[in-house]
């Protein structure tokens, strides 16, 4: 059991705070730096967003800093909610489709 206590000090927060204002402000002005086409920037922004929850759930959760099977654990719930979230997309895609295995 880890029973010692990290303590992030304000600096650290703000070097945080920083890099997410920064992959921010790209996310914004991504569509006109790199590529307009909407497929480049879904994948683009959809990168950016993992990157920032990354960047979030370790330092601003101290998830960092947590027991192996505590980071197991919302990382296994992380990778369910992925699970559903691919069905779901995947159903809204394809629900108009004209073959239908049950037909």
């Amino acid at each position: 059991m880890n029973t010692d206590l990290h303590v992030m000090d304000l600096r650290m927060y703000f070097k945080i705070f920083i890099v997410l204002f920064i992959l921010t402000v790209f996310t914004f002005v991504q569509p006109y730096i790199l590529s307009p086409s909407l497929q480049d920037t879904v994948i683009v922004q959809m990168l950016l967003a993992l990157v920032k929850t990354v960047i979030i759930i370790a330092y601003y959760m101290h998830l960092k800093y947590e027991s192996k099977l505590f980071k197991s654990i919302v990382i296994m719930a992380g990778v369910v909610l992925l699970i559903f979230f691919i069905i779901t997309a995947s159903d809204a895609i394809f629900r108009n489709e004209s073959f239908d295995a049950f037909k």
